[in-house]
């Protein structure tokens, strides 16, 4: 329950709500932009754009966000650090390179597979966990006080079990919220499911930024 409380916390700092929005931003702009390039020239349905697309912006919007809000996550400081993502980039391409290698080859693994496919805030969880470990071995890195080892970024049996479930509960909860908006859009808008799906995906999908703030609580 403490971990839950820590992780409710970062929900009250106006800093997430605002990488929050770039997350969703991240997803949806280049979502929209490349969808409406390719689907004018009817190069690529909309269900093989996701399969296609979707993952890639997912693991950078999961990065950026992880990245910047870190500090708060991790109870270092109330402050996010907006320009931390571009200090990793600079001092260590080579690190930033692999975190965003790693971050891309899980989600086009977990969207190849249908069982989990259609869980975006276990997605979300993967991606965003990836990226904490990375930020405290970057920190280690940088401050080398405290000898950590590989085997401190595991947590015990049941609290990853704790943490899976609440991600399997916020991706039904998702699922419920995709199929009621993506009827009100399509009958609003006359867009096609698959359409209304790639735009409503990266909402649900921020919902896992919750079982993220949980394992960072866990970190901390």
């Amino acid at each position: 329950m403490d971990y839950i409380y820590s992780a409710l916390q970062v929900m009250t700092h106006w800093d997430t709500y605002i990488v929050v929005l770039v997350y969703l931003f991240l997803m949806l702009a280049p979502i929209i932009l490349i969808f409406m390039i390719l689907h004018k020239k009817h190069a690529l349905s909309a269900r093989y754009f996701r399969r296609l697309f979707l993952p890639l912006f997912e693991a950078i919007a999961a990065a950026v966000a992880v990245l910047t809000l870190f500090p708060i996550i991790l109870g270092m400081g109330d402050d996010a650090l907006w320009g931390f993502p571009l200090k990793i980039m600079r001092s260590s391409p080579a690190g930033f390179f692999g975190l965003m290698s790693i971050l891309v080859v899980l989600a086009y693994i977990i969207e190849v597979i249908p069982q989990l496919r259609k869980l975006q805030s276990f997605k979300t969880l993967i991606l965003g966990g990836v990226s904490l470990v990375f930020v405290q071995i970057f920190l280690s890195f940088i401050n080398p006080v405290v000898d950590i080892e590989l085997t401190d970024y595991v947590p015990g049996f049941w609290f990853a079990c704790g943490t899976i479930l609440v991600s399997g509960v916020l991706s039904r909860l998702g699922h419920f919220v995709f199929v009621s908006l993506t009827t009100v859009l399509g009958n609003k808008f006359n867009l096609r499911e698959e359409v209304a799906e790639l735009l409503i995906l990266p909402a649900i999908a921020s919902l896992g930024l919750l079982p993220v703030f949980i394992y960072g609580a866990w970190l901390a």
